[in-house]
């Protein structure tokens, strides 16, 4: 059974395009699925995780029978996200006809970047994006809460036809003989859109501010109300010192993770919140699944996409995100916040505090620097006891 209680599919029609979010496991399966059937003509997928389970056989299989109908199926992956998934279980796919390609991290100071990023996109109008993988764990809703609690957001109209150039330089790049971290730059750089109330803005490894980092700034340097989903938490000290600014002028929420299977991530959090709590943020911890969404409201703007509130995401990772300026849709956002309350610990200063000795503070410290410098899947072999 669903672990929250089920809000009807958050719908909007801005600047011509119709918006549908979902956070239901399954919907969000289908919704997938849907877009895949329905594609007449192409069908271009990016993922930071696609695993070889029954949702990754599911997927695989419907692009399958995309191939089959005619429809150019291009599908790119993370060889460092998708290590785990043999390059096997894509031949049947290839086979059909589909291009699969990966990037894979080289030694040196490449190593450290992921394409984190998330996304589809069908028929060159249609665009699905979030947080979640292609994996069973997105997607399922277990009675205990141990699956991924996500969010996705599809888009039809002319902002999906606007990602097609982004996807193909993506998969321009990757194709490439040796793809320089210049050229990922530029790219996101090129396609990070400056106005308007959709606006495509991307994140990466910028030698100085991204696009996203910029643009991120500025919101919240002009926010009273903010409000935040974030699965992992964990900005630098100039971030936090914006955030607690909102909190002093108008009024800051966060909802973070009190479930994962990191705990490192959850511990850098906690070495966060004392600097928050101080400017009478709000903190709340969500208990009832592992939280995976990420989802920003800053009075009027909604921030969707592949970005956690992190370091790795905010300065390393190739990331993705849709900036919605509406304020019909930020009330709507705001809604889903609200929903996921009752499925919450508060963190207060006394609660944050209870229990801490010299090891517990230290280990939230040390997290807070593994989490800013490590992958989460190495970041999850250390998954030491508090």
């Amino acid at each position: 059974m669903e672990i929250l209680p089920q809000l009807d599919a958050q719908d909007a029609k801005i600047a011509g395009n119709r918006l549908s979010f979902v956070q239901h496991g399954p919907d969000r399966l289908a919704m997938l699925i849907d877009a895949i059937n329905g594609a007449k003509r192409s069908l271009r997928l990016y993922y930071y995780i696609f695993d070889d389970d029954s949702a990754g056989h599911a997927v695989r299989d419907a692009l399958m029978s995309a191939c089959q109908r005619g429809v150019a199926v291009t599908l790119l992956i993370d060889g460092f996200g998708s290590q785990e998934t043999g390059g096997g279980f894509f031949e049947p796919l290839e086979a059909k006809g589909a291009t699969v390609n990966w990037f894979v991290p080289k030694l040196g100071r490449r190593f450290l970047l992921r394409n984190h990023q998330k996304m589809l996109i069908a028929d060159e109008d249609c665009a699905i994006i979030g947080g979640f993988n292609i994996d069973n764990d997105y997607f399922k809703i277990d009675e205990k809460g141990n699956h991924w609690h996500d969010f996705a957001l599809k888009i039809e109209g002319d902002a999906a036809q606007r990602l097609v150039p982004y996807f193909d330089g993506l998969a321009a790049w990757i194709d490439g003989d040796r793809p320089r971290l210049k050229g990922l730059t530029q790219l996101l750089a090129k396609h990070s859109e400056k106005s308007g109330p959709l606006r495509w803005i991307m994140g990466g490894p910028f030698r100085r501010l991204s696009p996203m980092v910029r643009q991120l700034k500025f919101d919240l340097d002009h926010a009273d109300n903010v409000d935040m989903i974030q699965a992992y938490f964990a900005p630098n000290p100039g971030f936090l010192r914006r955030l607690g600014k909102v909190a002093r002028r108008g009024h800051f929420r966060l909802i973070s993770a009190a479930r994962s299977d990191n705990v490192t991530t959850i511990a850098a959090a906690r070495h966060c919140y004392r600097r928050l709590l101080r400017n009478k943020a709000e903190i709340h911890e969500f208990t009832a699944a592992r939280l995976h969404g990420k989802l920003i409201i800053a009075d009027n703007v909604v921030w969707i996409g592949s970005a956690n509130f992190d370091m790795r995401s905010l300065y390393l990772n190739s990331e993705i995100a849709l900036r919605i300026d509406n304020a019909a849709f930020a009330k709507a956002m705001r809604k889903v916040v609200d929903a996921h309350l009752p499925h919450c610990e508060a963190i207060t200063p006394a609660k944050l505090k209870a229990g801490m000795g010299v090891f517990s503070s230290l280990w939230r410290r040390l997290s807070y620097y593994i989490v800013a410098s490590l992958d989460f899947r190495l970041a999850r072999n250390l998954n030491w006891k508090r």
